[in-house]
C-alpha cells in the first residue's frame, strides 16, 4: 500500500460522512419549509367582514352673530312682568302678551321666571302628562342624557348643558311619577308655587295688559342690539361695517320707558360667521349647510350661504347665512356657537394594513365560498389607518373591483387570487 494510503481512505470516509450529514440537514430544512407553508396554506383560520359603506364628514366650529328684524316692546311701568305667552310663540294681532306692573325690579322678574320654569317641569309630571309614557323608554332616554352630560362635562363643553340638564330632570320626575303612581306631592308643590307667584304680583301694584300690535314671534329677552343687528345690516355687510357693529355698545335708553319684550315679524334671520381664508374653500354661495347649534341642544338647522365678504388684511372672510326655521325652544341669542358640516365623502371602509398591490394596482383579498379572490380598489379618502374606496366601480374586463357585501379578508398569509382555502 502506498505511503499515506490509509490516512487518505479515512479522510475520504470522513468527507463522505459529512456530505451525507449536510444533505440530511438540507432535506430536513426543505421538509420543514414545505410543512410550514402547507400549514400556512391549509391550516390557518381567516377573519373576514362584509364590505360596507362609511361616510366621513368634515365639521368646522365657529362663533357667529345673529341678525334679525326685531321691534322692542316698552312700557311706562318698569316693575314685575307676568308673561302670557312663552318665548318663540307665534302670536296674532291684539293677542295678550304680558301684564307689566308698576312695582318690582330685575330681581322680581327673575324670581317669577324661575317659578315659571319650576312649574313647567312639574307640569310635565302630572297624571295627564304621564298618560301613554313607557317606563323603559324613559329609562333609556334618561340614561342617554346622563351619559351625554358626563361626556360634555369631561370635555368642558358647556353649549346646551342647561338644556340637557332640564330634560334629564323632567325625565327623572316622570319616572318617579310612573313608579310611585302618585302625583299628589307634585300637585301640592305646584299649588304652593302658584300661590307664591300670585303674592309677588299682588305686591307689584297696578298693571297694564299689553297685546301684539301685529302678528309675529314673541320673545321676552331684550339685549339692546335689536336696532343694530338687523337683516338689512347683514345683507349690506362690509368688512368695516361688521367690525363697527360688533364694537358698538348695547342700547340702554328707550325714551324713558322700560323694555319688557320684543316682536319679530317672521321666522327669518341671518348669521354672520368669521372664518379663516383657508377654510373659505369649503363654502360656496348658494349652497345650504347643516348648522348644529350647541347652545340649543345640538339642534340642526339648514343655513343657506348668501354672501361672502373677504377681509384680506386680516386673513378672514365673513360668511353671511340665511335661516328660516325656528324649532321649538330655540334661543335666538345674539352670539351663537355653531358646527357646520362642510364636506362629506362616502366609500367602502378598508383598513390600510390589508391593502395589497397586484400588477401595480391596489386591492384587497376577499373570500367567496372557499376561494380567495383579488378585488381592485379606487381610493377616495385616506384616514390615519384606513381608506374609503369608491363603491360601484364597474369591472373593465381585466380588473374586478370591490363591491358592497364582499367578504374582505382581514388576516392570512400566502394569499393569492384563486387559492382554495378548504
Amino acid at each position: 500500500m502506498p505511503k499515506g494510503g490509509k490516512d487518505d481512505g479515512v479522510k475520504r470516509i470522513g468527507a463522505f460522512f459529512k456530505q451525507r450529514v449536510a444533505l440530511g440537514i438540507v432535506c430536513v430544512l426543505i421538509v420543514t419549509y414545505a410543512l410550514y407553508h402547507l400549514v400556512g396554506l391549509f391550516g390557518e383560520e381567516l377573519s373576514t367582514y362584509a364590505a360596507g359603506v362609511t361616510t366621513e364628514t368634515t365639521v368646522l366650529n365657529y362663533n357667529g352673530y345673529l341678525f334679525r328684524d326685531e321691534t322692542v316692546l316698552t312700557s311706562d311701568y318698569g316693575g314685575a312682568v307676568d308673561y302670557r305667552v312663552t318665548d318663540g310663540t307665534k302670536v296674532g294681532p291684539k293677542e295678550s302678551l304680558a301684564t307689566v306692573y308698576e312695582h318690582g325690579n330685575a330681581n322680581t322678574r327673575e324670581q317669577i321666571r324661575r317659578i315659571d320654569e319650576q312649574l313647567s317641569i312639574l307640569e310635565s309630571s302630572t297624571a295627564e302628562a304621564l298618560e301613554g309614557l313607557d317606563m323603559g323608554q324613559l329609562k333609556q332616554s334618561v340614561g342617554d342624557t346622563y351619559a351625554t352630560l358626563i361626556k360634555m362635562l369631561a370635555e368642558g363643553e358647556t353649549g346646551g348643558l342647561s338644556y340637557r340638564a332640564r330634560n334629564m330632570l323632567i325625565g327623572l320626575n316622570q319616572m318617579n311619577g310612573l313608579s310611585e303612581g302618585d302625583t299628589a306631592a307634585g300637585l301640592t308643590t305646584m299649588a304652593e308655587l302658584r300661590a307664591l307667584r300670585q303674592r309677588i304680583l299682588d305686591e307689584a301694584g297696578s298693571g297694564v295688559v299689553y297685546g301684539a300690535q301685529r302678528s309675529g314671534y314673541f320673545y321676552s329677552q331684550v339685549d339692546g342690539y335689536e336696532s343694530i343687528f338687523t337683516m338689512e345690516a347683514a345683507r349690506t355687510l362690509t368688512a368695516d361695517s361688521f367690525y363697527e357693529l360688533v364694537s358698538k355698545k348695547a342700547q340702554t335708553e328707550y325714551g324713558g320707558k322700560t323694555p319688557w319684550g320684543k316682536l319679530c315679524p317672521s321666522s327669518d334671520w341671518m348669521l354672520v360667521l368669521p372664518v379663516s381664508i383657508d377654510e373659505q374653500k369649503y363654502f360656496k354661495v348658494g349652497q345650504t349647510y347643516e348648522g348644529i347649534f350647541e347652545e340649543n341642544g345640538q339642534t340642526t338647522i339648514p343655513l343657506a350661504l348668501e354672501r361672502v365678504v373677504e377681509v384680506v388684511e386680516q386673513g378672514t372672510a365673513l360668511l353671511v347665512f340665511h335661516g328660516d326655521r325656528l324649532p321649538e325652544n330655540f334661543e335666538l341669542s345674539r352670539t351663537q356657537s355653531v358646527r357646520l358640516e362642510v364636506d362629506s365623502v362616502s366609500g367602502i371602509y378598508v383598513p390600510k394594513n390589508i391593502v395589497e398591490r397586484e400588477n401595480g394596482f391596489r386591492g384587497v383579498y376577499v373570500l367567496r365560498g372557499s376561494v380567495v379572490h383579488f378585488r381592485y380598489v379606487e381610493i377616495v379618502y385616506e384616514g390615519s389607518d384606513y381608506y374609503l374606496v369608491e363603491e360601484g366601480v364597474e369591472d373593465d374586463g381585466e380588473r374586478t373591483y370591490l363591491k358592497v357585501n364582499d367578504m374582505i379578508i382581514l388576516n392570512g398569509k400566502n394569499l393569492f387570487d384563486g387559492r382554495v382555502m378548504d
